[in-house]
């Protein structure tokens, strides 16, 4: 018979449960680009004072997902600049991330990254759905990558890829590329290919900045996240 388990377990602090609550309401788009984050209406809704809800906003400014300016917190719109610079931070640290992560791959995470994939492609008809997919698909190598140091730069960096998913994942041939690019990298993770992995990332990175540049040249079906001024 084994002994009672009487450890104490301590829950996050506050401020992190709310970032991690803000995080996940700004990457399902709750709020729009350009819409200024109030601390006393995120407090209430969020049921706690406004300190944590200010310590998390911080720290989601420090991560790109809230900028600060007229005297408060909005949810930025974006430049094609700043989206150009985004993918360009990808296409220097992801295909190196990737080769790792093939080249360490284990059975029981290749059965993760499968079921993932497949998740992709069922998704892929809707935008909504194929984002989450996508976003989750993307989070299962990120948390696998060996070295670190690079995973927690990309973790950090990851939440400014997430404000232009949506953007990328807008057309229907855009989530069949996407999907396709999943199922590409999958195969190079059963085949613990870290050659093949990097070339595979960088031609997905490729793709999506395509299909944004795409999308922002249309002025009606421009994302909103773009900034006008900086539409082509």
């Amino acid at each position: 018979m084994s002994s009672p388990d009487f450890r104490i377990r301590r829950q996050p602090p506050l401020a992190a449960q709310v970032y991690d609550t803000l995080r996940r309401m700004m990457q399902a788009r709750v709020f729009q680009p350009g819409e200024r984050m109030v601390e006393e209406d995120l407090a209430r809704r969020l049921a706690v004072s406004r300190t944590p809800v200010r310590e998390a906003m911080f720290r989601l400014e420090q991560n790109g997902m809230l900028e600060q300016r007229d005297g408060g917190f909005h949810v930025p719109r974006l430049t094609l600049r700043d989206v150009e610079e985004i993918f360009q931070m990808r296409r220097l640290l992801e295909p190196q991330g990737v080769a790792d992560v093939a080249a360490a791959t284990t059975d029981g995470e290749l059965a993760d990254y499968i079921a993932g994939r497949d998740r992709v492609i069922a998704s892929a008809s809707d935008e909504e759905s194929a984002v989450k997919a996508n976003i989750a698909f993307r989070g299962l190598w990120l948390g696998r990558i060996p070295n670190r140091r690079m995973q927690d730069v990309l973790m950090r960096f990851d939440d400014q890829v997430v404000l232009v998913r949506h953007a990328t994942l807008r057309s229907a041939q855009s989530r069949a590329d996407a999907a396709h690019g999943v199922c590409r990298l999958v195969e190079t993770f059963a085949a613990r290919d870290p050659v093949a992995a990097r070339k595979v990332m960088e031609d997905f990175i490729d793709s999506a900045l395509s299909h944004f540049r795409q999308a922002v040249t249309d002025p009606v079906a421009a994302p909103a996240t773009l900034q006008p001024e900086q539409m082509p």
